[in-house]
Protein backbone atom coordinates (compact mmCIF):
# COMPACT_ATOMS: atom_id res chain seq x y z
CA UNK A 1 0.00 0.00 0.00
CA UNK A 2 2.00 3.06 -1.63
CA UNK A 3 -0.46 5.87 -1.01
CA UNK A 4 1.15 8.38 0.70
CA UNK A 5 -1.92 10.40 1.04
CA UNK A 6 -3.26 7.36 3.91
CA UNK A 7 -2.85 8.55 7.35
CA UNK A 8 0.39 8.45 9.01
CA UNK A 9 0.46 5.64 11.54
CA UNK A 10 3.25 5.73 14.39
CA UNK A 11 4.50 2.49 15.93
CA UNK A 12 5.88 2.15 19.12
CA UNK A 13 8.59 -0.27 20.39
CA UNK A 14 9.70 -0.38 24.12
CA UNK A 15 13.00 -2.43 24.32
CA UNK A 16 15.05 -3.19 27.12
CA UNK A 17 18.16 -5.05 26.23
CA UNK A 18 16.77 -6.93 23.59
CA UNK A 19 19.21 -6.82 20.72
CA UNK A 20 18.70 -10.62 19.75
CA UNK A 21 15.00 -10.63 19.22
CA UNK A 22 14.67 -6.51 18.42
CA UNK A 23 15.84 -6.93 14.43
CA UNK A 24 12.91 -9.37 13.63
CA UNK A 25 10.54 -7.15 15.62
CA UNK A 26 11.92 -4.50 14.00
CA UNK A 27 11.91 -5.87 10.09
CA UNK A 28 8.39 -6.99 10.79
CA UNK A 29 7.03 -3.16 10.91
CA UNK A 30 9.39 -1.90 8.19
CA UNK A 31 8.42 -4.46 5.75
CA UNK A 32 4.37 -3.57 6.27
CA UNK A 33 2.38 -3.01 2.82
CA UNK A 34 1.42 0.19 4.88
CA UNK A 35 4.35 2.02 4.20
CA UNK A 36 2.82 5.40 5.64
CA UNK A 37 4.52 5.01 9.05
CA UNK A 38 7.09 6.03 11.53
CA UNK A 39 8.81 3.57 14.09
CA UNK A 40 9.72 5.15 17.32
CA UNK A 41 12.09 3.17 18.75
CA UNK A 42 12.10 3.94 22.98
CA UNK A 43 14.94 1.81 24.30
CA UNK A 44 14.40 1.74 28.45
CA UNK A 45 17.84 2.14 29.19
CA UNK A 46 19.94 -1.01 27.78
CA UNK A 47 23.76 -1.79 27.20
CA UNK A 48 23.42 -4.61 25.06
CA UNK A 49 24.11 -2.50 21.64
CA UNK A 50 20.58 -1.72 21.23
CA UNK A 51 21.65 2.05 19.95
CA UNK A 52 24.29 0.66 17.98
CA UNK A 53 21.98 -1.27 16.21
CA UNK A 54 19.22 1.21 15.87
CA UNK A 55 21.73 3.75 14.38
CA UNK A 56 22.84 1.36 11.88
CA UNK A 57 19.31 1.26 10.25
CA UNK A 58 19.06 3.02 7.33
CA UNK A 59 15.68 3.78 7.06
CA UNK A 60 14.86 7.21 7.48
CA UNK A 61 11.34 6.47 9.21
CA UNK A 62 13.36 5.12 12.14
CA UNK A 63 13.77 7.30 15.44
CA UNK A 64 15.58 6.80 18.24
CA UNK A 65 14.69 7.88 21.65
CA UNK A 66 17.05 6.29 24.85
CA UNK A 67 16.11 6.47 28.65
CA UNK A 68 18.92 7.53 31.00
CA UNK A 69 17.32 4.81 33.87
CA UNK A 70 14.82 2.13 33.29
CA UNK A 71 11.21 3.16 32.83
CA UNK A 72 9.11 0.25 32.79
CA UNK A 73 7.42 -0.59 29.29
CA UNK A 74 4.18 1.46 30.00
CA UNK A 75 6.15 4.90 30.88
CA UNK A 76 8.43 4.03 27.90
CA UNK A 77 4.92 3.07 25.07
CA UNK A 78 3.09 6.20 26.53
CA UNK A 79 6.67 8.60 26.01
CA UNK A 80 6.39 7.02 22.80
CA UNK A 81 2.57 8.05 22.00
CA UNK A 82 3.58 11.70 23.26
CA UNK A 83 6.72 11.97 20.87
CA UNK A 84 4.52 10.31 17.91
CA UNK A 85 3.68 12.44 14.80
CA UNK A 86 0.90 9.93 13.66
CA UNK A 87 -2.81 10.43 13.42
CA UNK A 88 -3.04 6.71 14.72
CA UNK A 89 -0.77 4.88 16.56
CA UNK A 90 0.22 0.92 17.09
CA UNK A 91 2.66 -0.68 19.70
CA UNK A 92 4.32 -3.54 19.09
CA UNK A 93 6.79 -6.01 21.47
CA UNK A 94 10.49 -5.76 20.82
CA UNK A 95 10.19 -9.97 20.95
CA UNK A 96 7.28 -10.58 18.64
CA UNK A 97 6.64 -10.71 15.04
CA UNK A 98 3.83 -8.91 13.04
CA UNK A 99 2.28 -9.89 9.67
CA UNK A 100 3.58 -8.02 6.53
CA UNK A 101 -0.10 -6.84 5.90
CA UNK A 102 -1.02 -6.21 9.60
CA UNK A 103 -1.53 -2.50 9.45
CA UNK A 104 -3.55 -2.85 6.48
CA UNK A 105 -5.90 -4.59 7.32
CA UNK A 106 -6.60 -2.91 10.72
CA UNK A 107 -6.52 0.59 8.94
CA UNK A 108 -8.86 -0.67 6.43
CA UNK A 109 -11.32 -1.21 9.59
CA UNK A 110 -10.17 1.94 11.19
CA UNK A 111 -11.41 3.78 7.85
CA UNK A 112 -14.09 2.38 6.81
CA UNK A 113 -15.90 2.50 10.15
CA UNK A 114 -16.09 6.19 11.47
CA UNK A 115 -17.34 5.12 15.11
CA UNK A 116 -14.44 3.29 15.99
CA UNK A 117 -11.15 4.47 17.60
CA UNK A 118 -9.23 1.42 17.97
CA UNK A 119 -8.93 -1.99 16.22
CA UNK A 120 -7.11 -5.21 17.43
CA UNK A 121 -6.56 -8.65 15.57
CA UNK A 122 -6.10 -11.99 17.24
CA UNK A 123 -2.40 -13.35 17.62
CA UNK A 124 -0.47 -16.44 17.93
CA UNK A 125 1.06 -17.17 20.84
CA UNK A 126 4.11 -19.59 20.00
CA UNK A 127 6.97 -21.44 21.61
CA UNK A 128 9.93 -21.19 19.19
CA UNK A 129 8.14 -22.14 15.33
CA UNK A 130 4.93 -24.06 17.22
CA UNK A 131 1.65 -22.55 17.26
CA UNK A 132 0.50 -22.89 20.90
CA UNK A 133 -3.04 -20.96 20.68
CA UNK A 134 -4.86 -17.87 19.07
CA UNK A 135 -6.06 -15.39 20.89
CA UNK A 136 -8.90 -14.11 21.41
CA UNK A 137 -10.44 -17.71 21.07
CA UNK A 138 -12.70 -18.88 18.25
CA UNK A 139 -15.41 -20.22 20.35
CA UNK A 140 -15.61 -16.59 21.36
CA UNK A 141 -19.07 -15.38 19.36
CA UNK A 142 -17.58 -12.35 16.85
CA UNK A 143 -20.20 -10.14 18.25
CA UNK A 144 -18.54 -10.15 21.72
CA UNK A 145 -15.47 -9.19 20.28
CA UNK A 146 -16.15 -5.93 18.69
CA UNK A 147 -18.42 -2.89 19.27
CA UNK A 148 -19.15 -2.27 22.35
CA UNK A 149 -16.87 -4.78 24.18
CA UNK A 150 -16.73 -3.35 27.42
CA UNK A 151 -19.19 -5.82 29.65
CA UNK A 152 -17.36 -8.39 27.92
CA UNK A 153 -13.79 -7.05 29.05
CA UNK A 154 -15.27 -6.40 32.45
CA UNK A 155 -14.56 -10.69 32.64
CA UNK A 156 -11.97 -11.25 30.60
CA UNK A 157 -9.28 -9.76 28.37
CA UNK A 158 -9.49 -9.26 24.71
CA UNK A 159 -6.71 -7.39 23.33
CA UNK A 160 -3.17 -7.54 23.72
CA UNK A 161 -0.79 -4.50 23.14
CA UNK A 162 1.16 -5.45 20.24
CA UNK A 163 -2.60 -5.86 18.31
CA UNK A 164 -3.69 -2.50 19.08
CA UNK A 165 -4.21 0.24 16.94
CA UNK A 166 -5.31 3.18 18.24
CA UNK A 167 -6.52 6.89 17.46
CA UNK A 168 -3.68 9.17 19.09
CA UNK A 169 -5.71 11.60 20.14
CA UNK A 170 -7.86 9.56 21.93
CA UNK A 171 -5.03 7.33 23.62
CA UNK A 172 -4.06 10.50 24.97
CA UNK A 173 -6.73 11.65 25.99
CA UNK A 174 -7.45 8.63 28.32
CA UNK A 175 -4.30 9.30 29.46
CA UNK A 176 -2.31 5.71 28.21
CA UNK A 177 -1.32 3.22 30.16
CA UNK A 178 -1.26 2.83 33.93
CA UNK A 179 2.28 3.32 34.72
CA UNK A 180 1.83 1.80 38.16
CA UNK A 181 0.62 -1.47 37.31
CA UNK A 182 3.35 -4.47 36.52
CA UNK A 183 1.32 -6.78 34.32
CA UNK A 184 -2.50 -6.85 32.38
CA UNK A 185 -1.63 -3.22 31.87
CA UNK A 186 -2.86 -3.94 27.92
CA UNK A 187 -6.11 -5.25 29.71
CA UNK A 188 -6.68 -2.42 31.91
CA UNK A 189 -5.97 0.34 29.47
CA UNK A 190 -8.18 -1.77 27.05
CA UNK A 191 -11.33 -2.43 29.77
CA UNK A 192 -11.00 1.91 30.76
CA UNK A 193 -11.00 2.77 27.09
CA UNK A 194 -13.95 0.42 25.73
CA UNK A 195 -16.24 2.72 28.59
CA UNK A 196 -16.36 5.26 26.07
CA UNK A 197 -15.34 3.86 22.56
CA UNK A 198 -16.84 1.47 20.15
CA UNK A 199 -13.60 -0.97 19.25
CA UNK A 200 -13.31 -2.67 15.54
CA UNK A 201 -11.67 -6.29 15.12
CA UNK A 202 -9.57 -8.29 12.69
CA UNK A 203 -10.31 -12.06 12.98
CA UNK A 204 -7.08 -12.71 11.80
CA UNK A 205 -3.52 -13.73 14.00
CA UNK A 206 -1.59 -10.93 12.36
CA UNK A 207 0.89 -10.52 15.47
CA UNK A 208 3.49 -13.55 16.53
CA UNK A 209 3.91 -13.81 20.29
CA UNK A 210 6.81 -15.53 21.23
CA UNK A 211 6.82 -16.74 24.34
CA UNK A 212 9.91 -15.29 26.58
CA UNK A 213 11.78 -16.14 29.85
CA UNK A 214 12.10 -12.53 30.38
CA UNK A 215 8.44 -11.74 29.19
CA UNK A 216 6.76 -9.13 31.69
CA UNK A 217 4.04 -11.79 31.10
CA UNK A 218 5.56 -14.17 33.13
CA UNK A 219 4.62 -11.44 36.16
CA UNK A 220 2.30 -13.92 37.35
CA UNK A 221 1.20 -12.24 41.08
CA UNK A 222 0.67 -9.37 39.84
CA UNK A 223 -1.96 -10.17 37.09
CA UNK A 224 -3.98 -11.26 40.30
CA UNK A 225 -3.45 -7.62 41.67
CA UNK A 226 -4.21 -6.05 38.57
CA UNK A 227 -7.30 -7.64 38.73
CA UNK A 228 -8.16 -6.56 41.93
CA UNK A 229 -7.69 -2.76 41.12
CA UNK A 230 -9.84 -3.37 38.07
CA UNK A 231 -12.45 -4.47 40.09
CA UNK A 232 -11.79 -1.33 42.48
CA UNK A 233 -12.25 0.39 39.55
CA UNK A 234 -15.14 -0.92 38.07
CA UNK A 235 -16.73 -1.88 40.85
CA UNK A 236 -20.24 0.34 39.80
CA UNK A 237 -19.86 -1.10 36.61
CA UNK A 238 -19.76 -4.75 37.84
CA UNK A 239 -22.65 -3.91 40.28
CA UNK A 240 -24.69 -2.59 37.58
CA UNK A 241 -24.49 -5.86 35.32
CA UNK A 242 -24.61 -8.41 38.38
CA UNK A 243 -21.09 -9.61 37.12
CA UNK A 244 -19.40 -8.86 40.92
CA UNK A 245 -19.71 -12.64 42.21
CA UNK A 246 -18.79 -14.16 38.43
CA UNK A 247 -15.83 -11.41 37.91
CA UNK A 248 -14.41 -12.57 41.67
CA UNK A 249 -15.15 -16.48 40.66
CA UNK A 250 -13.54 -16.38 37.53
CA UNK A 251 -10.26 -14.28 39.60
CA UNK A 252 -10.60 -16.96 42.43
CA UNK A 253 -9.82 -19.80 39.16
CA UNK A 254 -6.90 -17.37 37.76
CA UNK A 255 -5.45 -17.84 41.28
CA UNK A 256 -5.71 -21.02 41.69
CA UNK A 257 -4.13 -22.16 38.78
CA UNK A 258 -1.34 -19.79 39.55
CA UNK A 259 -0.38 -21.09 43.03
CA UNK A 260 -1.15 -16.85 44.05
CA UNK A 261 -3.76 -18.35 47.09
CA UNK A 262 -2.47 -15.75 49.34
CA UNK A 263 -2.29 -12.90 46.94
CA UNK A 264 -6.29 -13.41 46.26
CA UNK A 265 -6.69 -13.45 50.11
CA UNK A 266 -4.98 -10.33 50.80
CA UNK A 267 -6.19 -8.44 48.18
CA UNK A 268 -10.09 -9.59 48.54
CA UNK A 269 -9.79 -9.18 52.51
CA UNK A 270 -8.80 -5.42 51.30
CA UNK A 271 -11.65 -4.93 48.76
CA UNK A 272 -13.84 -6.49 51.50
CA UNK A 273 -13.02 -4.08 54.08
CA UNK A 274 -13.15 -0.62 52.00
CA UNK A 275 -14.91 -1.53 49.10
CA UNK A 276 -18.09 -4.10 49.63
CA UNK A 277 -21.71 -4.02 51.06
CA UNK A 278 -22.66 -6.37 54.07
CA UNK A 279 -23.76 -9.04 51.04
CA UNK A 280 -20.68 -8.72 48.98
CA UNK A 281 -18.85 -8.90 51.89
CA UNK A 282 -20.67 -12.43 53.02
CA UNK A 283 -20.33 -13.63 49.32
CA UNK A 284 -15.97 -12.54 49.95
CA UNK A 285 -16.00 -14.90 53.20
CA UNK A 286 -16.69 -18.06 51.17
CA UNK A 287 -14.56 -17.08 49.09
CA UNK A 288 -11.41 -16.69 51.34
CA UNK A 289 -12.44 -19.96 52.64
CA UNK A 290 -12.38 -21.35 49.22
CA UNK A 291 -8.96 -20.15 48.53
CA UNK A 292 -7.69 -21.40 51.97
CA UNK A 293 -8.77 -24.69 51.71
CA UNK A 294 -7.19 -24.83 48.05
CA UNK A 295 -3.98 -23.58 50.07
CA UNK A 296 -4.30 -26.46 52.22
CA UNK A 297 -4.51 -28.37 49.23
CA UNK A 298 -1.99 -27.37 47.21
CA UNK A 299 0.81 -27.55 50.65
CA UNK A 300 -0.37 -31.10 51.06
CA UNK A 301 0.59 -31.94 47.23
CA UNK A 302 3.57 -30.32 47.37
CA UNK A 303 4.64 -32.34 50.34
CA UNK A 304 3.26 -35.44 49.29
CA UNK A 305 5.25 -34.92 45.76
CA UNK A 306 8.37 -34.31 47.80
CA UNK A 307 8.35 -37.67 50.18
CA UNK A 308 7.25 -39.74 47.56
CA UNK A 309 11.14 -39.96 46.12
CA UNK A 310 12.09 -40.68 49.71
CA UNK A 311 9.47 -43.92 49.74
CA UNK A 312 10.31 -45.15 46.59
CA UNK A 313 13.75 -44.96 47.14
CA UNK A 314 13.56 -47.00 50.69
CA UNK A 315 11.23 -49.98 48.51
CA UNK A 316 13.97 -50.08 46.59
CA UNK A 317 16.81 -50.54 49.10
CA UNK A 318 14.19 -53.52 50.96
CA UNK A 319 13.69 -54.86 46.90
CA UNK A 320 17.44 -54.94 46.06
CA UNK A 321 18.96 -55.98 49.52
CA UNK A 322 16.15 -59.40 49.42
CA UNK A 323 16.87 -59.87 45.23
CA UNK A 324 20.45 -60.10 46.25
CA UNK A 325 20.01 -62.19 48.82
CA UNK A 326 21.82 -59.67 51.64
CA UNK A 327 18.83 -59.02 53.57
CA UNK A 328 16.04 -61.73 54.81
CA UNK A 329 12.15 -60.55 55.23
CA UNK A 330 11.65 -59.27 58.77
CA UNK A 331 8.69 -58.03 60.68
CA UNK A 332 10.85 -54.83 60.60
CA UNK A 333 10.23 -54.34 57.21
CA UNK A 334 6.86 -55.20 56.92
CA UNK A 335 6.14 -52.57 59.69
CA UNK A 336 8.29 -50.12 57.46
CA UNK A 337 6.43 -51.05 54.00
CA UNK A 338 2.98 -50.56 56.13
CA UNK A 339 3.65 -47.00 57.38
CA UNK A 340 5.39 -45.81 53.96
CA UNK A 341 2.42 -46.53 52.13
CA UNK A 342 -0.41 -46.10 54.78
CA UNK A 343 1.24 -42.68 55.31
CA UNK A 344 -0.33 -41.58 51.67
CA UNK A 345 -3.84 -42.01 53.23
CA UNK A 346 -2.80 -39.34 55.71
CA UNK A 347 -3.18 -37.00 51.99
CA UNK A 348 -5.94 -38.25 50.42
CA UNK A 349 -8.42 -35.38 50.81
CA UNK A 350 -6.00 -33.29 49.03
CA UNK A 351 -6.11 -35.47 45.99
CA UNK A 352 -8.52 -37.57 43.22
CA UNK A 353 -7.59 -40.40 42.81
CA UNK A 354 -8.76 -42.79 39.94
CA UNK A 355 -10.17 -45.67 40.71
CA UNK A 356 -7.87 -48.41 39.33
CA UNK A 357 -5.32 -46.44 41.20
CA UNK A 358 -7.10 -46.46 44.17
CA UNK A 359 -8.25 -50.50 43.85
CA UNK A 360 -4.16 -51.33 43.56
CA UNK A 361 -3.35 -49.35 46.73
CA UNK A 362 -6.15 -51.60 48.44
CA UNK A 363 -4.68 -54.58 47.25
CA UNK A 364 -1.09 -53.57 48.01
CA UNK A 365 -2.37 -53.10 51.93
CA UNK A 366 -4.40 -55.97 51.62
CA UNK A 367 -0.55 -58.22 50.94
CA UNK A 368 1.06 -56.50 52.69
CA UNK A 369 -1.54 -57.77 56.13
CA UNK A 370 -0.14 -60.87 54.66
CA UNK A 371 2.12 -63.19 56.53
CA UNK A 372 2.61 -66.39 54.87
CA UNK A 373 4.17 -64.68 51.51
CA UNK A 374 6.53 -66.81 49.11
CA UNK A 375 9.94 -64.71 48.43
CA UNK A 376 8.65 -64.24 45.08
CA UNK A 377 5.19 -63.04 45.94
CA UNK A 378 7.37 -59.80 48.28
CA UNK A 379 9.44 -59.21 45.37
CA UNK A 380 6.42 -58.61 43.36
CA UNK A 381 4.42 -56.91 46.14
CA UNK A 382 7.74 -54.13 46.60
CA UNK A 383 7.70 -54.11 42.48
CA UNK A 384 4.32 -52.79 43.00
CA UNK A 385 4.43 -50.24 45.72
CA UNK A 386 7.82 -48.61 43.89
CA UNK A 387 4.90 -48.66 40.40
CA UNK A 388 2.08 -47.16 42.60
CA UNK A 389 4.38 -44.64 43.98
CA UNK A 390 5.50 -43.62 40.49
CA UNK A 391 1.65 -43.47 39.15
CA UNK A 392 1.28 -40.86 41.95
CA UNK A 393 4.00 -38.66 41.21
CA UNK A 394 2.85 -37.95 37.85
CA UNK A 395 -0.88 -37.48 39.14
CA UNK A 396 0.27 -34.83 41.67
Amino acid sequence: MENRELPLVSVVIPTYNRIHTLPASVDSVLNQTYENLELIIMDDGSDDGTGEYVNSIADKRVRYRKAEKNMGPSAARNLGAELAKGRYLAFQDSDDEWAQDKLEKQMKVMLENSDVSMVYSEFGFYRGEELIIIIPSHKIPDEEKRGDIFSYLLLYPLISTQTMLIETKAFIEADGFNEKLKSYEDFEFSLRFAKNHRIGFVAEPLVKVNNSPNSVNQRLGERIRTQFYMVREMLDSLRERNLLEYKLDIVFREAESLLCHDIFMEELQQLSEEYLSQTEKEMAVSYLKKMEQGKEIVYQKMEMLEILPKFKQKVLQIYMGLYEKKILWSKENQETLKQLVSSIALFQKAFSMPKEVRQRYDSIEKRLEEEELTETDRLYLLADIVELFETLEKLW
